[in-house]
């Protein structure tokens, strides 16, 4: 029997899926094997990927629900909660680590002694929202698995549900992901003036000038950023792509495929990050004519219990 549409669509997001958790899970192990977690920066990029593990565990769920494997009975509900809870801890740990470099670039100061509410709140906010659709029934199966139900009607169920998709879901992360875009190009405008204002001084690689261990700290948590702007550009599809729904735009099927294949991939893309930003820190770190060390010239990747601050 041929495969239609919906059926490839789900077979490449459950293969997908489970590749991407595969990777996140052997990038984690490495990182942890290695002890770099006692770093915090490592640790901000290692709870992106624990992160995009969670989002693919929920959309390899979503594809056994399609399957027929668990979309009966109170199951699928429970993964449609799964599917909005894990993306909405993304999306909180994602905001919350602009924050962290926000705090660097602009202010010099780190926020590791914060760790633990950053940690907490990206955790339980969610809790406070996502069991919404459970009170009103609105989980179920929706196209691609199990979701926020919207059936394709005009009845009240279908303005319900497109309701709660945008208000607790699409909404939301199209508006905080493009105010955190908003702030990383500010940070990039400020981080260049400040450059060029100061660029006698960072001509000095001295251990003691204040602008050369800024600009070295601003070289080793740079690449952190590559994690808000994927996931920008992975949420900006789905995002858009129901709005169109909503508004009855007529869509390539392509573009369909586009949102799975991105959403199915969140994982291995973010353990891929991760491994080239320790290969890029460690061949900055030999190249160094000064040994380097993390801890000594940015307090951004101190151990959080040894921070203290004035």
């Amino acid at each position: 029997k041929k495969m239609n549409f919906t059926d490839t669509v789900t077979l490449i997001m459950g293969c997908t899926s489970a590749f991407s958790v595969v990777i996140c899970v052997i990038v984690v192990t490495i990182v942890t094997l290695l002890g770099l977690c006692k770093h915090f920066m490592y640790r901000l990029a290692t709870y992106q990927v624990v992160g995009a593990l969670l989002m693919n565990v929920a959309t390899g769920l979503a594809f056994l629900s399609y399957a027929g494997l668990s979309s009966r009975g109170p199951t699928c509900p429970v993964i449609a909660f799964v599917n909005v809870y894990f993306t909405w801890i993304k999306l909180l740990l994602t905001l919350g680590m602009t924050v962290h470099v926000f705090s660097y670039v602009v202010y010099r100061k780190s926020l590791a002694y914060l760790e633990w509410f950053y940690v907490a709140f990206s955790v339980l906010v969610p809790l406070l929202f996502s069991w919404v659709p459970f009170v009103t029934h609105n989980y179920g199966q929706d196209n691609l698995g199990c979701f926020i139900y919207a059936p394709n009607t005009t009845s009240a169920l279908h303005r319900d549900g497109i309701i709660e998709q945008f208000s607790l879901f699409y909404g939301p992360l199209l508006i905080l992901m493009t105010l955190d875009m908003v702030t990383i190009t500010g940070m990039a405008i400020y981080v260049k003036r400040r450059s060029l204002t100061h660029t006698s001084s960072v001509m000095s690689s001295s251990l003691n000038n204040p602008y050369e261990a800024h600009r070295q700290g601003l070289l080793y948590f740079s690449p952190l950023l590559a994690y808000p702007m994927l996931f920008f550009v992975i949420i900006l599809f789905p995002c858009l792509l129901n709005l169109l729904h909503v508004l009855e735009v007529q869509t390539n099927k392509w573009l369909g495929r586009v949102m799975v294949m991105l959403l199915a991939s969140v994982g291995w893309i973010a353990g891929a990050i991760l491994s080239a930003h320790l290969c890029c820190v460690r061949t900055y770190m030999k190249r160094e004519t000064v040994p380097f060390e993390i801890e000594q010239r940015t307090p951004l990747v101190e151990d959080s219990r040894s921070e203290r601050y004035s």
